[in-house]
């Protein structure tokens, strides 16, 4: 496991393995630290716009950008726990004795993934719609369809699947970003464009997909690849408490996946929501750092 050498900058961070690792922090700088585990189409920046927020919970946001993501450098056939690895180090070098995480949507795996590896250390875990387990055939059938064949073929035919993505990012790269957030949002639901519609959070979604664009296809297929693996770990086997965050209206992952992911994790509580869609991070934001540092 790389060794963290030092702190570089106040956005990066160095490991002895010669990678960089990417970071930013937000809201209270000597508040209750949460790391936050960003989704696929995201980086180090994830969260609600309105950072007074953060302030008057008393919240410090830390964001990683995952290896191949901004300015993180990047490590192929990375796992979960590679990114867990790197996380915990960069908490030392911030001199963090405890803290909480936060997933949304890819990256609920890997703030689950924090819970079961560092139970003496991590306080509390959030897994808002997170990606469900995908070593099995139910998992991609839970998924909207798109993603659960895009997700199937990267686990059947991974040459194709890094074509696909080369080529996707060749073609999207020939237009504006918003045109990409624009497409996204339209195959969600009501509610998930209700929440899109706030113009500093479109432009922060632009603003990540188009630093994902910069960065190449490399990173998705990457991503991806750590996704569709065992995780190396049973949801059974987290100790901690855990709150599982789902809207009703979620059009990207069926709720009943919520569901069954909380039944099976021993000190876990569902919180479904009727009113919000997979974007419910930003919808229900206040409430979810609220439970995270509730002591």
């Amino acid at each position: 496991m790389a060794r963290l050498a030092k702190i570089a900058t106040a956005r990066q961070a160095q490991l002895q393995d010669g990678r960089r690792l990417g970071f930013a922090q937000y809201g209270d700088p000597e508040g209750a630290p949460i790391f936050i585990f960003h989704d696929l189409w995201g980086n180090r920046s994830l969260r609600h716009p309105d950072d007074s927020i953060l302030a008057r919970l008393g919240v410090r946001l830390i964001g990683v950008d995952r290896p191949g993501y901004g300015a993180s450098t990047r490590k192929p056939d990375r796992s979960l726990m590679d990114v867990v690895d790197d996380v915990m180090l960069l908490s030392k070098a911030l001199k963090l004795e405890r803290f909480a995480v936060l997933g949304f949507s890819a990256g609920g795996p890997y703030a689950l993934a924090c819970a079961y590896r560092f139970p003496q250390i991590v306080t509390r875990c959030a897994a808002v719609a997170p990606l469900p387990p995908l070593d099995h055939a139910l998992g991609f059938q839970a998924l909207h369809p798109f993603y659960g064949r895009l997700f199937q073929l990267a686990s059947g035919n991974k040459s194709l699947f890094r074509l696909l993505m080369r080529a996707f990012i060749w073609f999207d790269a020939q237009r504006e970003p918003e045109q990409f957030i624009r497409e996204l949002g339209g195959s969600l639901s009501y509610a998930d464009q209700k929440v899109l519609s706030n113009i500093n959070l479109f432009k922060s979604r632009r603003d990540s997909w188009e630093e994902i664009r910069r960065g190449g296809s490399n990173l998705l297929v990457d991503e991806v690849a750590s996704l569709i693996r065992p995780w190396g770990f049973h949801l059974q086997s987290i100790r901690i408490p855990v709150d599982i965050w789902w809207g009703e209206a979620d059009a990207f992952c069926s709720p009943f996946v919520g569901q069954r992911m909380a039944s099976l994790i021993p000190n876990a509580r569902l919180r479904l929501e009727a009113q919000a869609g997979h974007f419910m991070l930003f919808s229900h934001w206040q409430a979810i750092l609220q439970q995270l540092v509730a002591s």
